[in-house]
């Protein structure tokens, strides 16, 4: 778990952010000055980065039960997850008590997931690392350069496929909290994918289209991060107007 906050006296939320497959936390660590007002938590799977001595967990239960069960949720909070993070933000809302301020969903289809025919994480290494390349585009050169890294990077990749490939939806209760669904201009099913989430809550529904593909969020850190602060911090105030009203 990656943690960076600015100063105490200007934290007001906090943001618990989950990495896309085959992501690390380091991700949203960039993200901190682009956060006005909120502490930014970035949640490191198993068998990730700094953790990559443990055991990567391969289903969703798994995933869910040990990060709800070692991560301290400190309201209030919001939820962001890119990609595959977005089902897993998803399923760790459902799981807390109490709930988060909203939750904020970017560039992943809503449950229940189609099946592929083809599941990725059973491919083998040259396979894999072509099909992720041909996808989402090439792996970072210093990766790909060192079979040590490469095999790692692929065995991370794989884990993470296996949780999105073999993840099936149990229907249950809305959501009370809601849903900002976020994608790329570029992404061929964005606003599909956008509109699907608008099931999962019985609270407010928005939806916010960035510039760029499937990875926006690397595009334009300082614009979306001002929207998940501007969000966040709205929120606060409609539910302190609740509590007064």
């Amino acid at each position: 778990m990656i943690e960076r906050a600015p100063a105490p006296s200007t934290v007001v939320a906090t943001l618990y952010c989950f990495p896309h497959a085959g992501g690390a936390a380091g991700e949203y660590a960039r993200w901190v000055e682009h956060i006005p007002g909120l502490r930014l938590v970035a949640v490191q799977p198993p068998g990730r980065a700094h953790n990559i001595g443990q055991s990567a967990l391969t289903s969703m239960p798994q995933l869910v039960s040990e990060i709800v069960a070692q991560v301290r949720f400190t309201p209030p909070f919001a939820l962001f997850g890119h990609s595959l993070g977005a089902l897993v933000a998803f399923e760790v809302a459902r799981a807390l008590q109490p709930k988060p301020l909203r939750l904020f969903v970017s560039s992943c289809p809503p449950p229940p997931l189609s099946v592929s025919d083809q599941p990725l994480h059973l491919l083998d290494d040259a396979e894999l690392h072509a099909e992720i390349e041909r996808r989402w585009g090439p792996l970072p050169a210093a990766t790909t350069s060192d079979k040590d890294l490469l095999a790692a990077a692929l065995a991370c990749y794989r884990a993470d496929l296996q949780v999105l490939e073999t993840y099936e939806h149990v229907p249950g209760p809305r959501l009370h909290s809601p849903i900002t669904a976020i994608a790329g201009a570029t992404e061929a099913k964005g606003g599909a994918w956008q509109a699907g989430w608008r099931e999962h809550t019985d609270g407010a529904f928005e939806s916010c289209v960035r510039p760029g593909g499937h990875f926006h969020t690397r595009q334009d850190p300082e614009g979306l991060g001002r929207l998940l602060s501007d969000t966040v911090r709205s929120d606060l105030i409609r539910a302190e107007r609740d509590v007064i009203g």
